[in-house]
């Protein structure tokens, strides 16, 4: 039973994986990326023939006040500053075959919305909670990510309640060209976490997909004094 689960959890943390490569992108990987990622490693694609067919585990399980109450999801996403106002649709992931035939996940991505990762936790639940966007297509949503500074707000509607956040980081990390360590170092800001926040995710620079643009906010009551 621990190998089983054990199995599960890693698809999960490499389905994590993906979304930096592959959330907010404005093209997809051509046949000869695809050949050269053709082995499982962490950041590429994984090889699915033999779990296709296995139910993924969830990173974790929501816990709701009643048994059989109903996950109130993200529903609207506004950013003043960089006056950005989209809806908020819920994302997971579909499989695909390579040019060589092999199997693998790939996270959906929103089109002229930003997408809430379904793995990742719901407003008003401790933990990380993931929303990635285009840049450069499709609305473009998180197009203006870059400039956001630290202080600036966010608000997440869910249920009919506003969810405040303050901007605590912008960050830029390698992607493209990224080696298998920085891969691994950028899985870390889309997985759980044991603080509240909010994470933004797109490609960047505006006109490329070279790099990743990750924005992280805190709950505002909890924000670090600016």
């Amino acid at each position: 039973m621990y190998d089983e689960f054990a199995g599960k959890l890693g698809i999960v943390v490499t389905l994590l994986a993906l979304v930096l490569t592959v959330a907010g992108c404005g093209r997809s990987a051509s046949a000869e990326e695809l050949a050269v990622q053709s082995a499982p490693k962490l950041g590429g694609f994984v090889d699915m023939t033999t779990v296709a067919s296995r139910p993924i585990a969830p990173l974790k399980a929501p816990v709701f006040h009643q048994p059989d109450a109903k996950p109130v999801l993200p529903s609207r996403l506004l950013i003043p500053s960089i006056k950005a106002d989209m809806a908020v649709v819920e994302l997971g992931w579909s499989t695909k075959k390579d040019a060589n035939g092999a199997i693998f996940s790939e996270w959906d991505v929103a089109d002229y919305a930003a997408g809430w990762h379904k793995n990742s936790s719901l407003p008003g639940e401790p933990g990380n909670i993931v929303l990635s966007g285009h840049n450069n297509i499709k609305g473009a949503v998180f197009r203006e990510l870059d400039q956001l500074k630290r202080g600036d707000k966010i608000q997440l509607m869910a249920g009919g309640v506003e969810y405040d956040y303050t901007v605590d980081e912008v960050l830029i990390v390698p992607e493209k060209y990224a080696s298998a360590e920085q891969r691994a170092a950028n899985v870390r800001y889309i997985q759980e976490t044991a603080d509240d926040r909010l994470t933004l995710v797109s490609c960047w620079p505006r006109n490329d997909n070279t790099h990743r643009i990750i924005v992280i906010a805190r709950p505002t009551a909890l924000a670090r004094s600016q």
